[in-house]
């Protein structure tokens, strides 16, 4: 004989349970991947664990549905979903106030589409077979290719006239690999310098590859400003040859800022810079206070936001980080899940705080996958103004 079919309310019910264990078993897994995994050294099945982590939350929140609307768990098994369910809702609820605060924080920044850009920036020929099918699938969705500009000004109560207006261009993670194309590269830094910045500065990540430590000239040679162009770097440039990434950085023209700090000066108005290549380089007591002693105002650059307080300590105004790639696949409304940093969604991507410290995490322009779907590449533009 037949069962009868569910009621109305136990299959509203059990889908909202449902929905409540999906966020639940996607957000430990999310969580594990940003606090743990993602501090591996690369490997193969890392890419394909970040792109599985929310699809099979989602399966266990429909496997959890069907259960409790057919009544099929025992008491023990109802009470485990049920309170997962209760869980997930309360973390989709502080998720929910983490996006608003973002929201918050980026109303006073401008992004702008470089739309006079036509550059297809995937070389189809040189992607992994499995990636091609995928990135075929997400069609139009994926941005990789568009280019968009982050504008910021920032006004600062004790900059010297001279340093109004200034300008800053902030870069991060090419990741130089043959699956972006040379010219794509090319179209980055024309834009970069189309805005006559004073001073530009790279967040770190040159390669995905060792292979490809030679090209980072090609492609960074062009960049220059009247104040220079500096560095830190990242993680994978530290996985892959942290002094072969620096000489050929260096004969592209560009300076490495390792947990120190330069005085760029207007006369006699001075700014500072300060470089962290923390955590993968350990800071000293001694150059704490030496950044420390520098004088104000101090603008930080960092690869990882994982790094923000050790600019936030050394009285930064401004900290400039990239790293997440703002997370590469966003989900509508709620942002950056996949950040990989342990500083949480509200420092992964766009604009943020950490005290008194203005934080501003970039999308990145390259990606060792490149596939983005709602998060475009961008290139940060500051603008520095005194006053109130």
């Amino acid at each position: 004989m037949l069962s009868p079919p569910p009621s109305w309310p136990l299959m509203l019910a059990a889908l909202v349970c449902g929905l409540g264990v999906a966020v639940a078993v996607s957000g430990a897994f999310v969580w594990f991947y940003n606090r743990v995994f993602s501090r591996m050294r690369e490997v193969w099945f890392k890419k394909f664990l970040s792109l599985a982590l929310l699809p099979l939350g989602c399966l266990l929140g429909l496997l959890a549905a069907g259960r409790l609307a057919v009544g099929g768990p025992g008491g023990i098994e109802q009470t485990l979903w049920w309170l997962a369910g209760v869980t997930g809702w309360m973390l989709g609820v502080r998720y929910a106030r983490v996006a608003r605060e973002k929201h918050e924080h980026a109303r006073g920044s401008r992004f702008e589409r470089c739309r006079h850009l036509h550059i297809q920036a995937i070389d189809w020929e040189y992607l992994p077979r499995w990636a091609a099918p995928l990135l075929r699938l997400v069609g139009p969705l994926n941005g990789v290719s568009r280019l968009r500009i982050h504008r910021r000004r920032i006004v600062l109560p004790d900059l010297d006239p001279a340093f109004d207006g200034y300008r800053i261009v902030h870069l991060t993670d090419f990741h130089i690999h043959p699956t972006l194309r040379m010219e794509w590269y090319d179209a980055v830094v024309d834009e970069a310098m189309r805005h006559e910045p004073d001073l530009i500065l790279y967040g770190g990540d040159f390669i995905s590859k060792p292979p490809f430590v030679p090209r980072i000239p090609r492609v960074m040679e062009r960049l220059a400003a009247p104040d220079g162009v500096y560095y830190v770097r990242g993680n994978h440039d530290f996985w892959k040859g942290g002094s072969r990434v620096a000489r050929q950085a260096r004969a592209a023209g560009l300076r490495l800022l390792s947990n120190e700090g330069v005085v760029l000066k207007r006369g006699e108005a001075a700014l500072s810079l300060l470089g962290f290549e923390t955590p993968y380089v350990p800071l000293t007591a001694g150059e704490k206070q030496r950044l420390r002693a520098l004088p104000a105002p101090r603008l930080g650059l960092v690869h990882t936001p994982d790094a923000f307080a050790e600019a936030a300590a050394a009285g930064c105004f401004l900290a400039l980080a990239g790293h997440s790639h703002g997370g590469q696949v966003r989900l509508p409304l709620f942002g950056t899940t996949l950040s990989s940093t342990s500083s949480g969604p509200l420092l992964a991507s766009g604009v943020g705080r950490l005290g008194a410290m203005l934080t501003i995490t970039s999308n990145g322009q390259g990606a060792f996958l490149p596939l983005r779907v709602l998060c475009p590449p961008e290139i940060v533009l500051i603008e520095l103004a005194c006053g109130k």
